[in-house]
């Protein structure tokens, strides 16, 4: 397992909505673009050393990491903008 605190985002190509106050970031194992939700940003703040990867560099990972834990408040913000896009 790493010592360092990781963030796993979704791929950019992969998201299909996109969170008005999403940051976009780089994937530190392959480079690929990669979203930030707001309820990423609080974790990155929380974690300043996190290291950023993909959805896809995390599946090759095995047990590296362990399960991932979602960030406070995340489920919550995609039902929303879910719902919110639903609408229009």
């Amino acid at each position: 397992m790493s010592d360092r605190p990781a963030l796993i985002c979704m791929r950019l190509a992969g998201m299909h909505f996109k969170h008005p106050d999403q940051i976009t970031r780089v994937c530190e194992r392959c480079g690929q673009d990669v979203g930030v939700y707001p309820s990423g940003q609080e974790v990155l703040a929380e974690y300043p050393g996190a290291e950023i990867i993909c959805d896809v560099c995390y599946q090759g990972t095995g047990s590296e990491f362990g399960p991932p834990a979602v960030a406070p408040g995340a489920k919550a913000e995609a039902e929303e903008l879910w719902r919110k896009q639903r609408k229009n």
